[in-house]
């Protein structure tokens, strides 16, 4: 009977262990996409800022035709 009790004590804890690794798995993989969606946000504010820059180059380009 002892040789039953530690092959099932062997096997929960084995079955624990895939379960702490599955677990830390999902959990890298939420942070990785909270990290990618920050990631498109910085960059969707980089170009928003950029945009009058834009704005005011082509102005002052449109203004140069127009002298030449």
């Amino acid at each position: 009977m002892a040789v039953v009790t530690i092959l099932f004590l062997a096997l929960l804890v084995v079955a624990a262990i895939y379960a702490v690794r599955i677990y830390n798995g999902l959990v890298a993989l939420r942070e990785n996409v909270r990290k990618a969606w920050a990631n498109i946000d910085v960059l969707l504010k980089q170009r928003h800022d950029e945009l009058p820059k834009l704005v005011e180059t082509c102005k002052r380009y449109m203004a140069h035709e127009r002298d030449t």
